[in-house]
């Protein structure tokens, strides 16, 4: 398919939300809170303490909705030797006090917007993703779909996802653009039909569209 037919068959914008839409708000900043809560925590480095995280057994089916949020944490922390709620409080409370909405890519949302159906596919233990999207994080009105892992009991890169999110959307693969900071989530929609870009800055991403002719 030709770069210059993607605007005049896309409907609708595909966003990843951790990586994507929500980030470090100061790259040099996060990374300093990750590196003292590793070291705090016997990790050699911040990569190591966000994988006792993330690339656990325990999200792995927090993000499927197997373990609730709270049961997530109360696990993984608890695996540091925190267990009362207000050091849990306080850990979670520096590791994400630099992370949120970046403002340059709410702007280009807000853009897209004007033309074309915007919606979320996250992998995340928030069942109610899009409320906290709309009450918390300001996007109210933004995106007209917002899939939750958690809620469908799914995540990706499982092609199951992808095409539920379709349905919802009444749409057809090669009518969506999907964004997602992680190449195994790009390839997988690619290999549905799905035109897909990975992220690595809104200014990046930016350019792309507008090389597809989208802005």
């Amino acid at each position: 398919m030709a770069i210059s037919n993607f605007a005049m068959i896309t409907q609708a914008i595909l966003f990843d939300y951790g990586g994507v839409l929500e980030g470090p708000l100061d790259e040099a900043a996060f990374a300093s809170d990750l590196a003292y809560l590793a070291r705090k925590h016997g990790f050699e480095t911040g990569k190591a303490l966000w994988n006792h995280l993330y690339a656990s057994e325990s999200w792995e089916k927090a993000k499927r909705g197997l373990l609730s949020r709270d049961e997530f944490w109360r696990e993984r922390l608890g695996a540091l030797g925190l267990y009362t709620a207000d050091e849990q409080a306080a850990f979670k409370q520096m590791l994400y006090r630099n992370r949120g909405i970046r403002p340059d890519m709410e702007a280009l949302a807000r853009e897209l917007h004007r033309s074309f159906r915007l919606a979320v596919l996250s992998n995340t233990s928030r069942r109610d993703l899009a409320i906290y999207l709309s009450q918390r994080r300001g996007l109210a009105g933004l995106f007209e779909l917002v899939v939750s892992s958690a809620a469908v009991g799914l995540a990706k890169p499982d092609p199951a996802i992808f095409q539920l999110t379709l349905e919802q959307l009444g749409v057809a693969p090669q009518q969506v653009i999907f964004v997602d900071d992680l190449p195994r989530n790009t390839q997988a929609a690619e290999a549905l039909g799905i035109p897909s870009i990975v992220f690595v800055s809104a200014a990046e991403l930016r350019a792309e569209l507008t090389k597809r002719h989208i802005l």
